[in-house]
């Protein structure tokens, strides 16, 4: 072999051997770019997962917020709506008893005017009945 051959073949091997650790170099940095990718995703999708879980979290802790709250507010309500019940028969049984007092003054006056003046009370009484019925009358009329 001659001089000029040895430095083709050296020149072709350099070059194999540049082209080759050229070739594994980009792989290994194919491969390093491939996995911070997957990293990069796989951090992405736990970041999203925890964001999402988070939002989830926050929905639930505001439904049951709003839960417990229009509790409260129907609690109150019906706490109202009993106190106004039990005011309302309390002021009807107050009402009752006054129209029963006003009624038994009413008939013990009506019998002490007719011990008095007995005519008297049986003519008011008559005309009490006929302006009644007229009333009566003219209202079905219309």
């Amino acid at each position: 072999m001659t001089d000029t051959d040895r430095t083709k073949n050296d020149v072709t091997a350099g070059v194999k051997n540049t082209a080759n650790r050229v070739t594994e170099t980009a792989r290994e940095r194919a491969d390093r770019i491939a996995d911070a990718a997957s990293s990069g995703a796989a951090d992405a999708t736990r970041a999203v997962k925890t964001g999402a879980d988070r939002v989830g979290d926050a929905t639930s802790r505001a439904a049951e917020q709003t839960t417990a709250a229009v509790g409260d507010v129907l609690h109150d309500v019906r706490d109202s709506a009993t106190d106004v019940a039990d005011t309302v028969a309390a002021q009807a049984t107050a009402a009752v008893a006054n129209a029963r007092e006003v009624a038994d003054e009413g008939v013990a006056y009506v019998k002490a005017r007719y011990r008095e003046n007995p005519g008297l009370v049986i003519a008011v009484g008559a005309a009490a009945i006929v302006a009644v019925g007229l009333l009566v009358k003219a209202v079905t009329r219309r």
